[in-house]
């Protein structure tokens, strides 16, 4: 098989004495060789027939829908886990809404003894695999009847998997931390997300004594994506 590699030197030496001219990309065998001798020479300038991706152009995007629950109906957008029936997402109430006139309010009920009034709204989110620079944005208010620095009523904002696993906590609220006025969130997602289908998830929990809302507004998941 050695005596194949010369071919190509002795052909095109052959063909320039010859004054032939060949098929470009393509050299021929000597006469009496089988056909699978052709031998195909590289292809310059890009004509082999390779198609080069076409530049990438940055954007920045929000991957949330009605991330200022705006829009109608209620809760378009999201799910809602209801305790006795109660609407989340609602415009009535002695807190404004940080925008617009309608916000997520979780808690602000009694639970029994033993028994927790938990409710929770969530959203699926599909995360373009070419997503970078992804961070949630929004607005975060505690109200509270409780008093003292003890735990009695909680809520959290995750990025978890559509199963519930838990992939980076937002933010952990609790009675014991109330706010006067809406309070800005700016966390960076460190979790690895980009490619997933992800679900933003708030959920809140009050026991059977003074109740806590803990409320939501203007949330937003940005991310740099490649268009």
């Amino acid at each position: 098989m050695q005596y194949r590699r010369l071919w190509p030197l002795a052909l095109v030496t052959a063909c320039a004495q010859a004054g032939q001219s060949q098929p470009q990309g393509q050299v021929d065998a000597p006469p009496g060789t089988t056909p699978d001798a052709q031998i195909d020479a590289p292809m310059m300038g890009g004509e082999a027939g390779i198609d080069t991706p076409g530049p990438c152009t940055p954007m920045m995007v929000n991957l949330l829908q009605n991330g200022n629950f705006e829009t109608q109906p209620l809760a378009t957008g999201w799910t809602e886990t209801r305790y006795q029936n109660e609407p989340i997402v609602r415009a009535d109430g002695t807190i404004v809404a940080q925008s617009g006139t309608v916000r997520a309010w979780l808690g602000g009920v009694l639970g029994g003894i033993g028994a927790a009034a938990t409710d929770a709204l969530h959203q699926d989110v599909a995360v373009p695999a070419s997503a970078t620079n992804i961070v949630i944005t929004g607005f975060y208010d505690v109200r509270t009847g409780e008093t003292g620095t003890t735990q009695y009523d909680t809520a959290s904002f995750a990025i978890t998997s559509t199963g519930g696993a838990v992939l980076q906590q937002v933010q952990a609220l609790s009675n014991a931390a109330p706010t006067t006025a809406w309070t800005a969130i700016n966390v960076p997602v460190t979790a690895n997300i980009a490619g997933q289908t992800v679900r933003l998830r708030l959920a809140s929990s009050n026991d059977f004594t003074a109740a806590t809302s803990f409320y939501f507004d203007t949330l937003a998941l940005t991310a740099t994506v490649c268009q």
